[in-house]
């Protein structure tokens, strides 16, 4: 029996800096929002691609990591207490009288007054092999049956027993040889162990900092895992169960090694994915809206950050903090049915103060 839909006032779609921005200036003005990210962490492109990268055009802030300035808004809503639902990427939008109903891939349902869309340029989703038979065996189908874990990961996680398993990561960059120096480190912590790790790229140069390069040089010097150039090019299959890959080198030899788990770590991909079904007005894979309400063109739905455009647009996380900001005062106006709202200043406010906690 599925859950009953979510009820809030507003959905948020994209947990990036722009979108956590968004819960604060929302709750400034006492509405409740819930939001939906399709990755596994908050931060978006700050923590998905420079988490360790300075950002220096933050107002204030001389110079903060993209990791950074994810914590700190992280800090920044929690008077709000927002619930975040992770690892939800929107595969539905239906209008109804008052609102809409939105529907994730995995069929949670939130029945909501507006939505933001501020999903920076899309989704990201983690890059696949372009294998088909690979398909029934990665995490989001559940494998081949309900009972049969999935032996095709985007990520090494806590829970997943690597010690007695042929364990095989494709990539060359730098998430890809951590997960292959801690699956290996973990291995021969474990008295009991077997299998083996094997990193495996279809270049002999690896896209990682000198530190990391001599990591993998100790690991491999001392036998904790292999590393192969080559692309994987055929799957072994044994009563519904992933048993091996095909390996070709640059000079077109094939070699078939035992795999019982394939990490793939090719790196992520933006995707609008069902955006593009909802009939919002776009340009160059962006929505345009009002830049006095950041509405687009459909009434109740809104949209802020990189994923909009208007005349003048800058993609900056600054101009999506002020985009934030007036969507927010549209948002409001649009619920409360009243004429404009008050402006109020976080300095002096005592409602605010009250709403922070200060």
């Amino acid at each position: 029996m599925s859950a009953p839909p979510i009820q809030t006032e507003v959905l948020i779609i994209g947990a990036g800096p722009v979108g956590l921005f968004q819960v604060f200036q929302l709750g400034l003005h006492e509405i409740d929002a819930h939001v939906v990210d399709a990755q596994s962490q908050i931060g978006g492109q700050c923590s998905a691609l420079y988490p360790d990268k300075y950002i220096y055009d933050i107002p204030a802030l001389p110079r903060i990591t993209g990791l950074e300035l994810v914590e700190q808004l992280r800090e920044q809503i929690a008077p709000f207490k927002t619930p975040i639902h992770l690892g939800q990427y929107i595969q539905k939008l239906q209008a109804l009288d008052q609102g809409f109903q939105v529907t994730t891939h995995t069929g949670m349902q939130f029945i909501v007054r507006s939505v933001i869309i501020a999903a920076g340029v899309g989704a990201f989703m983690h890059k696949e092999l372009p294998l088909p038979e690979l398909k029934p065996f990665r995490n989001q189908s559940g494998g081949p049956s309900l009972k049969t874990k999935p032996q095709v990961l985007s990520t090494l996680t806590k829970d997943v027993a690597i010690w007695d398993k042929e364990v095989i990561i494709y990539g060359g960059n730098d998430h890809a040889v951590r997960m292959a120096l801690e699956a290996a480190t973990k291995r021969d912590q474990n008295t009991e162990q077997s299998g083996s790790v094997s990193l495996v790229y279809r270049r002999e140069k690896l896209e990682i900092d000198e530190q990391l390069q001599k990591s993998l040089e100790v690991a491999l010097g001392a036998g904790l895992l292999t590393f192969k150039v080559a692309q994987i090019t055929a799957v072994q299959v044994q009563n519904n169960v992933l048993n091996g890959l095909t390996l070709t080198d640059s000079q077109g030899n094939q070699l078939i090694y035992k795999c019982d788990l394939l990490i793939e770590s090719l790196g992520l991909s933006p995707k609008l994915g069902a955006l593009l079904d909802w009939e919002l007005e776009m340009e160059r894979k962006t929505l345009k809206v009002s830049p006095e309400t950041f509405c687009t063109s459909i009434p109740g739905i809104y949209a802020v950050g990189d994923i909009n455009t208007y005349p003048g647009k800058r993609k900056l996380i600054l101009s999506g903090f002020h985009e934030a900001t007036l969507a927010a005062f549209a948002v409001a106006q649009q619920i409360k049915g009243t004429g404009p709202i008050p402006l109020e200043y976080t300095s002096a406010s005592t409602r605010i103060h009250k709403i922070l906690g200060v």
